[in-house]
This record gives C-alpha cells, sequence and structure tokens, in this order.
C-alpha cells in the first residue's frame, strides 16, 4: 500500500474519531417531576472539572437545556463539603425557566430541589440526578 493511501486512510479514522467521541468534560443532570421530565429535563453542562467536591468552591455553569437551549447558573460546594448547589436559569423555546438543586450527599450525584418551566420562580418539587450525556433524550 502507497504512504498516500496509508495517509489517507489514518486521516479519516482520526477525523471520524474526533467527531464521534462525546465530550469528555461534560456532564448531565436529569430533573423529574412537576413539568420536568424527558427532554425538558434533562441538561448538559460543559466544565473541566465537573461537579467539583473542594470545600467552598464556587463556579459558573454554562450548558445547555432540552437539546440546543441555553442554560447558565452557579454550582457551589458548601463551606463544609457536604452539598453541592446548583442554580440555573435556561430559555427553552424562547420560554424562561429556573432550578435550584442540591446533590446530597456530593458522592451520591443525586438530589432534589425545586423548579419551574413557563413562570419565573421556582415553585415544584423535582428529583435531579446526574446522568450519562449519552442518554440525552
Amino acid at each position: 500500500m502507497s504512504t498516500f493511501k496509508t495517509l489517507i486512510i489514518i486521516t479519516t479514522f482520526l477525523a471520524t474519531a474526533v467527531v464521534t467521541m462525546p465530550a469528555s468534560a461534560d456532564y448531565c443532570i436529569q430533573l423529574n417531576g412537576g413539568s420536568f421530565s424527558g427532554a425538558i429535563g434533562f441538561f448538559r453542562f460543559r466544565d473541566p472539572d465537573p461537579l467539583p467536591h473542594t470545600k467552598g468552591v464556587i463556579k459558573t455553569l454554562t450548558g445547555r437545556a432540552a437539546g440546543l437551549s441555553p442554560a447558565f447558573g452557579t454550582l457551589t460546594v458548601a463551606k463544609d463539603g457536604s452539598f453541592i448547589e446548583l442554580g440555573v436559569t435556561f430559555f427553552i423555546d424562547s420560554t424562561q425557566g429556573q432550578f435550584d438543586i442540591s446533590l446530597l450527599p456530593p458522592k451520591y450525584k443525586s438530589g432534589s430541589g425545586y423548579a419551574d418551566y413557563g413562570t419565573y420562580g421556582v415553585n415544584q418539587a423535582v428529583t435531579a440526578k446526574v446522568v450519562a450525556c449519552i442518554n440525552e433524550p
């Protein structure tokens, strides 16, 4: 096989691998309860250090809600490290929503909180779980 053909095969393989590999820095959260389930309750966040456990850390969150809609907020680790709190505002089809959840204890990657979609506030009780991003609806 010629060097040119080998180079073409390697280049094609690398291009395919880069496109198909999920970003390892993404983590996803699924909310359930109230008006949240399926795609409406699925959030993907990008972070080089997903879900930190260092006491007192405060991080800015940027991500997506229900596919390509914007989501942004703040992640805070309690000063004693006992829980992680996420406060997020998002827009799905130009409709605003918010959630405020706590993962307690952080190592279990599940928790609960309050959320709302379509009205301002957090009036609906929800459960939250960190899930594999490959399961995005």
